[in-house]
């Protein structure tokens, strides 16, 4: 076999491997139900691959994975596997060397090829930055860099230097990033069938990479949510983009938004990368995921951010959500999946899939207990899946709207309080509370659930204090 992911990185480099990552970013690019991975065993696992799609890609990732490659570099034929290691951006050779914000494929040690001494193996080993935000020439442009590498892309570009080292191909390597060396132009040209393959999956003009330029910056944006991408199959499908806008619109320039998503993605990847393993086994399960979990929770956010536009009544705000829906034996669908997901979050053990129960058992024991994942990614489903039972039964916007204000006003005040609060000056805290309230808390009702829970979990901050204080004298006057 030719194609290994390394869990245990010892005689290599620092222990700072994300394999789960890894596994993730090599589904997207095989796409193919007959993509898999054995159980990991000696610090490393193996990555097998049955195709059942004939594509470029797939075709690359096919000869990659199951071919016994043995090239000669000059002292005789020998067998070399690639060897993945997904790293943090805290990775680091154990020879000191950093590889943040990049990725590299280097040839065995005793090849004699560029790079062959910064490997302590005989085998292809394929290092890559899992947290890397890197910027490239886009196609067309003259040189703009500004084209967003993602993981998927980074390792398959990895991936095509590794096909040339396997087969003893390598072209002339420099370190002129424009003019790109053949060999990097060669690498670039195989990435760009990818964001091509990407692409085609959503029904969107690729966004290619110049390949006569290998120049890149730090500085794009990353992903948002694994599960979504693995579910749509894209890191640039409209769910992934729109669930990003949605990130974007509540974090902007706030601390408590940053404070926010800082915690709620440490709990949100402390089980999404199993997810998406689970996902890879059991192809089903990303349908699934996307029409009764990714796609409500989309929804259902869009319309809290309309919801903050003062123009919005209960009316319009039922309106939006009926809009929102499709008609017919469609909408009755996506009733189902909701109701599925709901059935499944609370008694998923005992779906006889194994991989069904284990993802049951994953989130019971990784993702419910996190208030941050309970308030943002569940309770929303649960309140659009009663709303979309309303709109098959035949509700009006109405009477939609003021079910949405009613279960909003219960659940928004309740957002999770951070310790960050207790760390802002007195005019800090009324700036915050002022966008959380803009962004989220419209009534009155939902401002004193809110201020009291604040007053209750750090009341005895000064700044805190000051300016709820101050607020509830106002709100006195005033009446």
């Amino acid at each position: 076999m030719a194609m290994f992911l390394l869990t245990d990185a010892t005689g290599i480099g620092s222990d700072d491997l994300d394999p789960g990552q890894g596994l993730i970013d090599l589904t997207i690019i095989a796409n193919d139900t007959g993509f898999g991975a054995n159980a990991a065993a000696g610090g490393q696992q193996l990555i097998t691959y049955a195709p059942t799609l004939t594509g470029v890609v797939q075709q690359r990732l096919d000869t990659l994975v199951n071919t016994t490659f043995t090239p000669d570099y000059g002292s005789g034929p020998q067998t070399v596997d690639i060897v993945i290691a997904a790293g943090t951006a805290a990775f680091v050779l154990d020879d000191g060397t950093s590889l943040a914000n990049n990725g590299t494929s280097l040839p065995p040690s005793n090849s004699g090829l560029p790079g062959a001494t910064l490997n302590p193996t005989l085998n292809n080993l394929l290092i890559y930055d899992t947290d890397q935000n890197i910027c490239v020439a886009r196609a067309g442009t003259g040189g703009d860099i500004d084209l967003p590498e993602s993981n998927p892309v980074v390792l398959y570009h990895e991936l095509s230097h590794s096909f040339r080292i396997l087969n003893n191909t390598l072209l002339a390597l420099t370190a002129t990033c424009d003019p790109a060396s053949p060999e990097e132009n060669a690498a670039i040209t195989d990435e760009n069938d990818l964001r091509t393959d990407l692409a085609m999956r959503q029904g969107v003009t690729p966004e290619l990479r110049d390949p006569n330029i290998h120049c890149g910056s730090v500085g794009c944006d990353g992903g948002c949510c694994i599960i979504a991408t693995v579910a749509s199959k894209s890191l640039t499908s409209q769910e992934v983009r729109s669930l990003r806008c949605v990130r974007d619109h509540f974090v902007r320039n706030t601390e408590i938004g940053h404070s926010f998503f800082e915690q709620f993605f440490q709990d949100y990847y402390s089980f999404s990368p199993q997810v998406c393993t689970i996902m890879a086994r059991d192809r089903q399960l990303s349908g699934h995921l996307l029409e009764g979990w990714v796609n409500p929770l989309l929804d259902f956010w869009k319309i809290i951010i309309a919801r903050s536009r003062p123009s919005m009544t209960i009316e319009s705000m039922g309106a939006e959500f009926v809009r929102r829906q499709p008609s017919g034996p469609h909408a009755k669908a996506r009733r189902d999946a909701l109701q599925r997901t709901l059935t499944y979050w609370s008694d998923g053990g005992s779906d006889e899939n194994p991989w069904r129960a284990e993802l049951a058992q994953l989130l019971r024991e990784r993702a419910w207990p996190s208030e941050y994942i309970q308030w943002a990614l569940v309770s929303p489903v649960r309140i659009y899946y009663d709303l979309i039972r309303m709109c098959v039964d035949g509700a009006g916007a109405h009477a939609i709207g003021c079910e949405l204000e009613r279960a909003v006003a219960s659940w928004a005040p309740e957002m999770p309080i951070s310790d960050v609060w207790a760390s802002l000056s007195a005019e800090e805290v009324a700036t915050e509370l002022a966008f959380v309230e803009s962004a989220l808390l419209q009534t009155a009702r939902c401002r004193r659930r809110f201020a009291q829970r604040l007053r209750n979990r750090l009341g005895h901050i000064t700044a805190i204090a000051f300016v709820l204080n101050g607020r509830e004298q106002q709100r006195k006057g005033a009446s």
